[in-house]
């Protein structure tokens, strides 16, 4: 979902045709804020919505819930995925397995927890808030709880949080968010 103060626009990121006419008709000419809302993204959807909002600058807030491994087809190719400034090997995080009809068609879901977990982690890694090319390690600030990452750097926020709402062998409850400066402090609280 795309949405800007005027309207909202639902789109399959799956097809490359249309991430370029959002590019050519949404992101070259809307002003802004936008703000991406990227809800249960299987696979590699995940990977296409955090380059949207590093790659256009007038994309105010981020909120993503990842959701499905990338298929195995990604690791037996040897690929490595890139977003942001940040690479990692597809073998790390792909895995066998999917929903058939409401059914799970695979592994123990217990047993893919690992690779959701370093998923999410790669994932909020590869949010470009000025960390890598922007601001020194040292002005950065980051805040660890257990429950929740927060980075923050001069150009915006990043967070990653953990909000149980799965349960009963669903672990996928992993949410990420960023915001380009001027931060929103009623998102933030007092970052």
């Amino acid at each position: 979902i795309l949405s800007s103060c005027e309207f909202i626009i639902f789109k399959d990121l799956k097809q490359s045709c249309n991430q370029r006419q959002m590019t050519k008709h949404i992101f070259q000419k809307t002003k802004g804020p936008i703000i991406i809302l990227a809800v249960h993204l299987c696979g590699t959807l995940s990977l296409k919505a955090v380059d949207m909002f590093n790659n256009n600058p007038n994309v105010k807030f981020f909120a993503l819930k990842p959701c499905c491994l990338p298929q195995m087809v990604y690791a037996k190719r040897g690929d490595v995925f890139r977003i942001g400034n940040h690479q990692f090997d597809a073998k790390e995080v792909c895995s066998n397995g999917s929903f058939n009809k409401k059914r799970w068609v695979g592994p123990p879901r217990w047993h893919l927890q690992p690779k959701f977990d370093l998923w999410a982690e790669n994932l909020f890694r590869g949010i470009d808030v000025g960390m890598e090319s922007d601001v020194s390690k040292e002005d950065a600030k980051t805040q660890h709880d257990g429950r929740r990452v927060v980075v923050a750097s001069e150009n915006g926020l990043k967070a990653k949080n953990e909000i149980t709402i799965q349960v009963d062998g669903g672990f996928q409850n992993t949410y990420i968010f960023a915001e380009r400066r001027p931060i929103t402090s009623g998102i933030w609280g007092d970052q």
